[in-house]
């Protein structure tokens, strides 16, 4: 450890003793304290200023990436029966892990099934993996790109079981799928405790989309695997984009395929095709055959043990999707897409850690824009890092309300009023922030813009239809409103109202509905 300490200090001071004299006055200084040397944490920290201070100076580091692994245990397959594995980069010294649960939707019956082997096999079979691949957003090793993560041992899981990370079935015949997602967890946290898992100060299992619903599925689990082999690390979830609610298309169709099918119907026929496994505390909340509710979001949290961090988007592009078969491009989505904002909302009211922008997107941390979001003034990484450096974070279902049960509800039933009307949760969450935080930081950002894109850091929008960038009044003139007509009900001409602030529009629109 000493002699690569003292190589990047001299490469350092070789390196910013050619800098510019205009580069001198700059203000990004770095202070090395070479007292630090015996503490591998200390030093990674000195590291990343390293790192940070050499590509300011012009030099390009080439980042390590991540190695696969197949399982050692051949029994656990993808759906085709081709080996399961996982992505493994190793950070000497860095006692963090970083555990990922890739996502891509589901199947759910032979029909479903057979479609998505027609259309991507890459999410049902490991026969076309690299032997490496880099990582984006908290699974980058670029300490610009990931300021808090970016040294530490990651694990990438990616995702060939079709079942939420939940299955746990072979194949009866030659032929057929196999559902494995909650045995591919269970056998990758055990390859890694040798490797170092085991003597981890930190372990912050994350996933995205299908594999943060995942994450919600299988974090007491890994909790309960570690804490029997003796870890004391501090374990954490973090959901991206996996928070869904249970609604319903809007028509009658036939439930075919992901899109067709409700999320309740798909995952109601899914868990019993897949031999699908929830956690203990959530199973024992519903009878055997109402399971099917542990694979929502609002439903599992009160009965997780492990905190877990929620990020979503307030108008998910997923969830839309689903719903309509298809991206929302009618008048009738638009208004739909405002009622799930504020359904949303009201589901992540009693989270104790949840982040969620007003924007019309999904998934979030493995994108390079994810250091761009922010809601209330604070970005992504900074809430998620103040949560994860504190002791005394747990889930937090129920208010500060002495009579609130703490039982989170769908926000269109009938106690959902009731709750809303006997909660006050900021109350709570603010009493948390000064005594945990010291008003330093916080974690529970839950975004107050009226509308889709009315948070001026979301990410750019995209045509539906053509996947090219678009701005805000396009997006609308896309749902199908007449932007001349609204320009006239609001006072405007059509070229002022292009130049308008998002918020400002929506502000005026609801005034004059």
């Amino acid at each position: 450890m000493h002699s690569i300490w003292f190589f990047l200090t001299a490469l350092l001071i070789s390196m910013t003793s050619s800098m510019s004299a205009n580069h001198r006055g700059s203000s990004n200084e770095y202070v090395l304290d070479l007292k630090m040397m015996d503490d591998p944490e200390k030093v990674m920290t000195q590291i990343k200023y390293l790192a940070t201070a050499l590509h300011g100076c012009g030099f390009e580091a080439e980042l390590p990436t991540m190695t696969l692994k197949y399982l050692q245990n051949t029994s656990v397959t993808c759906n085709d029966g081709s080996p399961a594995g996982y992505y493994l980069r190793k950070s000497f010294g860095s006692k963090r892990w970083l555990i990922f649960l890739e996502g891509g939707w589901y199947c759910f019956d032979d029909g479903s099934c057979n479609s998505r082997w027609q259309s991507t096999q890459s999410l049902m079979s490991s026969k076309g993996w690299s032997a490496e691949r880099t990582g984006s957003g908290l699974l980058s090793a670029d300490p610009e790109e990931n300021p808090n993560w970016w040294n530490a041992n990651t694990v990438f899981i990616p995702y060939c079981t079709s079942d939420v990370w939940s299955g746990a079935s072979a194949a009866a015949n030659r032929g057929e799928f196999s559902f494995m997602g909650s045995l591919v967890v269970e056998e990758v946290i055990r390859e890694l405790m040798p490797h170092g898992l085991i003597v981890a100060n930190k372990v912050l299992l994350a996933g995205s989309s299908a594999g943060g619903t995942g994450v919600l599925i299988n974090l007491d689990k890994v909790t309960d695997m570690l804490r029997a082999a003796g870890s004391l690390a501090q374990i954490r979830g973090l959901c991206d984009s996996g928070w869904f609610l249970d609604s319903v298309n809007h028509g009658k169709h036939q439930c075919t395929n992901t899109l067709s099918c409700s999320p309740t119907e798909a995952i109601k026929r899914g868990i019993k095709l897949w031999n699908g496994q929830i956690p203990d505390r959530c199973k024992v909340a519903h009878s055997a055959e109402e399971q099917w509710n542990c694979f929502f979001g609002y439903k599992i949290y009160p009965t997780l043990q492990t905190p877990v961090f929620i990020f979503q988007w307030l108008f998910d592009e997923a969830q839309l999707t689903v719903d309509f078969m298809g991206p929302p491009v009618h008048l009738e989505h638009w208004n739909y897409m405002q009622r799930l904002g504020r359904q949303l909302r009201q589901s992540l009211k009693n989270v104790s850690a949840v982040y969620a922008p007003a924007c019309y997107s999904h998934i979030a941390i493995t994108k390079r824009e994810w250091l761009d979001i922010h809601v209330k003034g604070q970005s992504l990484p900074r809430a998620l890092e103040c949560w994860m450096n504190s002791d005394e974070e747990q889930n937090h279902p129920s208010s500060s309300s002495d009579d609130d049960d703490g039982e989170l509800v769908h926000p269109l039933s009938p106690q959902s009023r009731q709750h809303r009307e006997r909660t006050t949760e900021a109350d709570f969450h603010e009493k948390h922030r000064y005594r945990v935080h010291h008003n330093q930081c916080h974690h529970h950002l839950i975004d107050n813009a009226p509308c889709p894109q009315c948070n001026p850091t979301c990410p750019k929008l995209l045509n539906p239809l053509t996947q090219e960038e678009m701005e805000f009044l396009p997006f609308l003139k896309l749902m199908g409103f007449d932007l001349s007509g609204l320009a006239r009900q609001l006072g405007l001409d059509t070229q002022s109202l292009a130049l308008m602030d998002p918020n400002i529009v929506m502000e005026m629109m609801n005034r004059n509905k």
